[in-house]
């Protein structure tokens, strides 16, 4: 049935809070299916399955990517051919055409019957638009048209700037034919192919498309071949970890399957993503060794090791090797449900469904407590352990065999609710519940409990910060400064795509994990500089 073109709609983005610049915000998710490949003199465009890739040939380095926060289209992408007119692209889609100017971060699109299957430049004048094929064939769309319009000749042959086809690109470069399975096979051995194909003007490089490896590239001339990494190791993210100039973001085949858009046997692992987001570096589990369907619950980085609380277990990782080890009940967890994380003196405490333990330097596991409270949140301030739990808040002091009531709790029965989350604000403690939130007076040791002044939805987790603290939820993320009581929410969608995971601030960026991938927000965008 023919689609009528005034029922076409472009894509609507949902209401923001703010205008972002794109250093601003930017969105960080499973790239690696790169669908169209286009090159312009010194930039290569990727289409993939969740936002179009700039890659600057100059430098060497990734731009910020767009993704559908910036308008990328929600249509699958099937072409994609570099505008001679400023650092630009055409995209043809299942339902249209697009075209992307990086230089002004604007989009303009428009239908196409049954989609577009073809785009052709005329070498004599690619200025004043471009042929797209649909389901009537080629028509030719004017630069600042809505619509194309049949009936203009085809340019001649020699004149016809087209796609490069990956047969083609092959057959000019005899070298990544022969290298063709080595370099479509990745560390586990899984292998992939080649889905689009690119060549600059200057005919140096040849830049590959991938169905999982992202974008290649190839240079015939001296046989050699380089991956272009950058993508998260999974659609979404389900905790972080603060490093040296960066955060460790966890994926796991659970996170996709949240969404309905990850892989029934999706990959897991750790990605590297680093402040500048010039590149990204990922490492799975060795095989045997990894947390597979799992939930993860959080992330934390201590020392030269990643250690991972999940449903199933405790992991410490090596984020170089990818070597893991599982620590279970065998090795002394009072359970197995791991829940929450914080740097011990001598080790890391362990939160677990059945109490709190210390996994020491030397790998041996104390447990401390009543086994019988499930410990969902934990917090370190000096050698003072911070510790919630499903029948409230408890502290253990240094020397101390076990947790102890907090003494401001008979004076709050609401603080006997579970406690998703723990963060702090200088020697200020906040709890975050599901529903509610609360904080200590350091100097009167006093709890003042409240609900958050904007509209969160559940409350999952807390981050802290110098001068108040985020808290995230299904509905949005804020920015609490207690002291003036004054909140700054993120709507869910619009600033962000997904539900909140976890959010980690460092006094440049603020990190959040969401089902949808990793969000980098510039701090004093949104609460001004410290």
């Amino acid at each position: 049935m023919r689609v009528g073109w005034c029922l076409w709609l472009p894509t609507v983005l949902a209401a923001q809070s703010r205008n972002w610049r794109p250093e601003d915000r930017i969105l960080i998710t499973d790239f690696s299916v790169v669908d169209a490949v286009a090159a312009s003199p010194w930039v290569i465009f990727a289409a993939t399955r969740h936002g179009l890739l700039i890659y600057d040939r100059r430098v060497h380095a990734w731009q910020s990517p767009v993704t559908t926060l910036e308008g990328f289209p929600a249509a699958r992408v099937r072409i994609a051919l570099a505008d001679p007119v400023g650092s630009s692209v055409w995209l043809g889609t299942d339902e249209g055409w697009a075209r992307y100017d990086a230089d002004q971060h604007h989009w303009d699109m428009g239908p196409a019957t049954g989609g577009v299957a073809g785009l052709m430049l005329d070498a004599r004048d690619p200025v004043s638009g471009i042929f797209v094929r649909d389901q009537s064939g080629w028509r030719f769309l004017p630069r600042g048209a809505l619509l194309p319009i049949p009936g203009t000749p085809l340019p001649p042959p020699g004149a016809r700037v087209t796609p490069l086809d990956v047969q083609a690109a092959l057959q000019s470069a005899p070298m990544a034919q022969a290298l063709r399975a080595l370099i479509l096979t990745d560390p586990r051995l899984r292998t992939y192919q080649f889905t689009s194909a690119a060549r600059p003007p200057d005919g140096s490089d040849l830049f590959f498309g991938t169905n999982g490896v992202g974008l290649v590239r190839i240079d015939p001339t001296l046989s050699q071949w380089e991956p272009l990494p950058f993508t998260l190791i999974g659609v979404g993210a389900d905790a972080l970890a603060t490093g040296p100039d960066g955060v460790w973001a966890v994926s796991t085949s659970a996170a996709g399957l949240r969404t309905g858009v990850g892989p029934a046997g999706g990959r897991s692992g750790i990605t590297w993503l680093p402040d500048e987001l010039s590149a990204t570096s990922s490492v799975e589990p060795q095989p045997g060794s990894g947390f597979g369907f799992a939930t993860v619950y959080r992330l934390l980085a201590a020392g030269h090791q990643l250690w991972i609380a999940t449903g199933s277990g405790l992991y410490r990782m090596d984020p170089e090797s990818g070597k893991t080890r599982r620590f279970a009940a065998s090795d002394g967890l009072p359970s197995e449900d791991v829940r929450a994380l914080a740097p011990a003196p001598d080790g890391v405490w362990v939160g677990t469904t059945k109490g709190l333990a210390v996994v020491t330097t030397g790998d041996r596991i104390v447990r401390l407590g009543d086994e019988g409270v499930a410990v969902l949140s934990l917090v370190a301030v000096g050698e003072t352990l911070w510790v919630g739990s499903t029948v409230g808040i408890g502290v253990l002091a240094p020397g101390s065999p076990a947790p102890a009531e907090d003494a401001g709790m008979p004076a709050a029965p609401a603080l006997r609710a579970p406690v998703v989350a723990l963060a702090r604000c200088g020697d200020t403690l906040v709890a975050a519940f599901s529903d509610q939130v609360a904080w200590r007076d350091p100097a009167a040791a006093r709890w003042t409990v409240e609900r958050p002044r904007v509209p969160l939805g559940t409350l999952a987790v807390a981050g802290s910060d110098a001068g108040g603290v985020w808290l995230g939820g299904t509905l949005g993320l804020a920015w609490w400064n207690i002291g003036r009581s004054v909140y700054q929410r993120l709507e869910i969608p619009g600033d962000l795509p997904a539900p909140v995971r976890d959010v980690q601030a460092s006094p440049r960026w603020v990190w959040v994990a969401t089902d949808s991938g990793v969000v980098r927000l510039r701090r004093d965008a949104i609460v001004g500089a410290r």
